[in-house]
């Protein structure tokens, strides 16, 4: 098939060096799709947390509306 082992050589080191770069572009596809998913993980997280710390406000909001219209409230009647 080959001429000589000159050629048996750069053909084996041809097909090594094709091998290498597959599997170089085989771990950059893995990584990035690593990287997607922890990218959506960490967007999901935070979206979460706003979320919670939205709930948080509003009910502390209302905590403080009653705290408000329960001592306030008596204070500004008795004032007027």
């Amino acid at each position: 098939m080959f001429k000589n082992d000159s050629q048996s050589i750069q053909h084996l080191l041809g097909a090594e060096k094709k091998a290498e770069e597959r599997v170089n572009q085989a771990r950059k596809r893995k990584r990035c799709a690593f990287l997607q998913a922890k990218h959506l993980r960490l967007k999901q997280a935070k979206e979460e947390a706003q979320a919670e710390i939205e709930q948080l406000r509003q009910e502390r909001e209302k905590e403080f509306k009653e705290y408000e219209a329960k001592y306030l409230g008596s204070k500004r009647k008795t004032m007027s």
